[in-house]
């Protein structure tokens, strides 16, 4: 049984901590760390984890000094694991028994065909609300998400629906991904494009986790009522604004390991030829069209 690590980010998170925690505990698959990083939070997330490290060493708190967000603060935490085989993990989700296993066995068996290869496995996920009961069983048909379209590299540099919580990576990769730059949009991001340069970005149909749904963290799956959605304006505009400089800057970088020159019109190459036809036809129009409109607006 090859030991596995799982690196996890913690914020203010005393609500779920604990109840995430011991569904990793519950694995049939036990031989594992945990490896967390808080963010210097307020509430009492600290005090859980210093409570359940006493009954278990497997637990390891290795931070609560301010990482300054998500990508510094994944960071940290994956800085520290050594397995073959890492995982990341929210602080709100709960983990199937069987999850563990199922997903060692998935990345051995991608292994073994594709010899010193960088790999991920991805996989979807069943959306629960805060009473834990489920939304949907899959996050990708709920909300019409080919999950296959992650395999294309041009998909992930804008429209990505890797989820990190999802996924389980070997050494390999890691090493040739850490530390995640700060032009980074998002950790698992920059992993999944990382995984896909040589092909070793793989999909696998199970819901791996229980994803929990809440007023802070919501990736689809619940009808949102006028003031919900009115007070996600800001917010989606902000993301957009941030998925947009992400893309060029990964353009940008792309360019370079490729040994290829960049300049304005490698933006604009790439908005009409891999963005505007989700304007056409994708689920998500209008959040195309604005990513559309700043690649060409950016210089």
């Amino acid at each position: 049984m090859k030991q596995v690590d799982i690196a996890l980010a913690t914020y203010n998170g005393e609500k779920f901590i604990r109840e995430q925690i011991e569904s990793i505990q519950k694995q049939t698959y036990s031989n594992w760390r945990l490896w967390i990083s808080d963010d210097c939070s307020s509430d009492s997330t600290v005090s859980v984890i210093n409570e359940l490290m006493l009954m278990d060493e497997r637990i390891n708190l290795i931070n609560c000094c301010r990482q300054g967000g998500v990508i510094n603060n994944f960071n940290k935490a994956l800085m520290h694991t050594t397995a073959e085989y890492i995982l990341l993990c929210d602080q709100d989700d709960i983990w199937p028994s069987e999850r563990l296993s199922n997903l060692v066995d998935a990345i051995y068996r991608i292994e073994r065909e594709k010899d010193n290869s960088g790999i991920m496995v991805f996989t979807d996920l069943c959306l629960i609300d805060e009473e834990k009961n489920i939304i949907a069983e899959s996050f990708y048909k709920v909300n019409k998400i080919n999950p296959n379209s992650n395999l294309k590299r041009e998909k992930l540099l804008w429209n990505s629906s890797v989820y990190g919580c999802t996924v389980i990576m070997n050494r390999k990769l890691l090493n040739a991904s850490l530390p995640i730059p700060q032009f980074a949009h998002m950790h698992d991001q920059w992993l999944a494009l990382n995984a896909s340069r040589n092909d070793g970005l793989y999909y696998y149909e199970y819901a791996s986790i229980f994803y929990r749904q809440h007023t802070g963290n919501v990736v689809g799956g619940n009808k949102k009522n006028w003031f919900q959605k009115s007070r996600s304006i800001k917010k989606n505009l902000k993301t957009i604004s941030n998925c947009t400089k992400n893309t060029i800057a990964c353009l940008r970088h792309e360019a370079k390991q490729n040994n290829q020159g960049y300049n304005y019109f490698t933006n604009v190459s790439f908005a009409f030829k891999e963005v505007l036809p989700s304007i056409l036809s994708g689920k998500r129009k209008i959040f195309s069209l604005l990513v559309f409109i700043g690649l060409i607006i950016k210089r």
